[in-house]
């Protein structure tokens, strides 16, 4: 008998009557959370669900066994409760980018675990062991998936099936911190699943989010494997999403530079007219004109502080791929490749992927907080980044490549505590 890589479950959702207000129990995915936002959530509700993916110690347990123990007593209290069928559940998220309203929609299932040498499930970003491993622990301790994996496919038919039932009531729907509206429909109806689930199955997956998540799920596994291959940690919990949706939206994730030892700004500039063409911008139009320099050459903005800015556009004698770095093509021509290795390393001296280079280089998606904090005198430089195109993180993926830190966000976050799932 075949069995399944796509599978419906039965989820677990607050109980209206006694979580009325969900906007007061839901929350973003545990790794964007500040300590700041966190307290704020705790306010909202004594059931916010960051409870259970950012748990504190409590009553003589650590926190994994916290979250254990609150799942289950608000489990028992029905303040969560399982459905009663396997379901599947598709989720729009409507939020505004530029001034425009844009909708993505998802299908939230239960997707087979594979190893990223099968080819079926595509990184694109490298994995840090401390997070995994808190993951980890989470998953260990209380045996369920508390927020969702996002992932990428390209199979057909699913985005018109899932637009269609997204025409009726919605079964619930939230309202997250910054304005973004989730609504979900429970779709329980045995032939609809299994037309989605046919649609899916053996489709490879992109993981678009919560790598960690995934490895620790993937982990876990493996840990407690057994013969059964439809056993439930066998699968993981992911909202995937249609390539061919045009609500995916990625955002551009800006790098600042902490001062270094003996730097030159002139010897800089020259160091980068070897192999950039610069225009001068004012500050306030970098972002717009590092826009409109792209024509699929690689362009950034380079800010320097006391209202020096630029635009850095490789030179069209400069091949990219020929730089000696490995990976393949479609990863040596990403922006963000180029402004690693070329000059973060290349000029700067700043190799990303050490301790050292890592403390050396901070992210903000923020493009006036890029700015203000050099001139404030907190970071030297900041190189602002042209968003990257789903199609870039799609070849890189299918080529086997890790892209560098921080190079994709994909806009908005999945709503945690829509919909959880217990093994």
């Amino acid at each position: 008998m075949e069995t399944a890589n796509v599978q419906a479950f039965r989820g677990i959702r607050y109980n209206r009557e006694k979580a009325p207000d969900l906007d007061a129990v839901v929350a973003p995915p545990y790794d964007v959370i500040s300590p700041e936002q966190k307290e704020s959530f705790l306010a909202r509700d004594p059931s916010n669900v960051v409870r259970l993916i950012l748990p504190d110690e409590a009553g003589g347990r650590d926190k994994y066994s916290q979250a254990d123990h609150l799942l289950h007593e608000w489990l028992e209290e029905g303040i969560l409760l399982h459905d009663e069928q396997p379901s599947m559940y598709v989720c729009a998220q409507e939020y505004e980018v530029g001034g425009d309203m844009i909708r993505r929609i998802g299908l939230t299932c239960l997707v087979r675990l594979e190893d990223y040498g099968s080819g079926m499930i595509l990184p694109h970003e490298r994995v840090l062991a401390r997070p995994r491993e808190d993951r980890l622990n989470l998953i260990r301790a209380t045996r369920a998936n508390l927020d969702s994996v996002f992932g990428l496919h390209a199979a057909e038919g699913v985005q018109a099936i899932l637009e269609r039932i997204t025409g009726g009531v919605p079964d619930a729907e939230a309202v997250d911190t910054v304005g973004v509206k989730c609504c979900m429909w429970k779709v329980s109806d045995p032939e609809i699943i299994d037309d989605l689930g046919g649609r899916l199955n053996d489709q490879p997956i992109l993981i678009a989010d919560g790598h960690h998540r995934y490895e620790a799920a993937l982990t876990y596994r493996n840990e407690v494997r057994s013969d059964d291959p439809d056993a439930p940690q066998e699968f993981v919990m992911m909202t995937v999403v249609s390539l061919e949706d045009r609500g995916l939206t990625i955002l551009p994730t800006h790098r600042l530079v902490r001062d270094i030892s003996g730097f030159d700004e002139v010897a800089v500039l020259n160091r980068l007219r070897e192999s950039f063409d610069i225009r001068s911008s004012p500050p306030e139009d970098l972002m717009a004109k590092v826009a409109e320099e792209y024509d699929g050459r690689t362009a950034f903005g380079l800010y320097m502080g006391k209202g020096n800015a630029c635009v850095l556009k490789l030179k069209k004698d400069v091949d990219p791929t020929r730089m000696d770095v490995p990976g393949s093509d479609a990863l040596k021509r990403l922006d963000v490749t180029v402004l690693h290795s070329m000059i973060l390393d290349g000029i700067l001296g700043i190799d990303t992927r050490s301790p050292e280079g890592q403390a050396t280089v901070a992210y903000t998606r923020d493009d006036s907080e890029a700015i203000a904090r050099v001139d404030n005198g907190e970071f030297r430089l900041s190189f602002m980044m042209n968003a990257m195109r789903v199609e870039e993180v799609r070849e890189v993926a299918a080529a086997g490549d890790i892209m560098p830190q921080k190079s994709t966000f994909f806009y908005p976050k999945l709503l945690t505590g829509m919909v959880m799932r217990t093994m």
